[in-house]
């Protein structure tokens, strides 16, 4: 009887490089389809942050304006940012009609958003909005479709928003 040599058996530990291949593949095109949608997303998202704040600045801008002007908001505590920072923006509790029209006139974006918390947020950022002269809205320029819009800036007074 004629033994035949068995070639010994091996096992197979591994992936061919067909099967990875394939499977890079499948991985480049998976990433090419969620690359742009996941860019996508951050896009709105940042687009949504940035009118969200513009909305807050023109919120907290005419709740300050309007409480300035009505003697329901004063400034004469020393711990106030807006004293320390401009003292025509100081309105005390006995202050006339016209003088509080004055002091909410003086106030500035900047100290706006000390008021309303955005100032550490935003101010790198506050050349990216504009504020429509007609009503004093406060946008993100990107997505301001207006046609009587100004930028703002830090030095930008209530009395130029309100104007409108």
């Amino acid at each position: 009887m004629k033994q035949t040599k068995q070639r010994p058996t091996r096992s197979k530990k591994g992936f061919t490089l067909v099967e990875l291949i394939v499977v890079i593949a499948i991985l480049g095109i998976l990433a090419a389809i969620a690359i742009p949608a996941v860019v996508g997303i951050i896009n709105n998202a940042q687009r949504s942050s940035r009118e969200a704040n513009a909305s807050e600045i023109t919120s907290a801008a005419k709740n300050l304006y309007v409480g300035i002007k009505s003697g329901q908001v004063n400034y004469e505590s020393p711990q106030d940012e807006l004293n320390q920072l401009d003292p025509q923006a100081t309105a005390p509790k006995n202050a006339t009609v016209e003088e509080r029209a004055v002091a909410a006139d003086a106030i500035t974006i900047e100290q706006v958003l000390k008021y309303a918390g955005l100032y550490n947020k935003i101010r790198d950022a506050v050349g990216d909005y504009v504020y429509d002269r007609t009503d004093g809205t406060i946008y993100y320029k990107d997505t301001y479709t207006g046609s009587n819009g100004a930028p703002i800036e830090m030095t930008t007074t209530l009395g130029e928003l309100m104007a409108g």
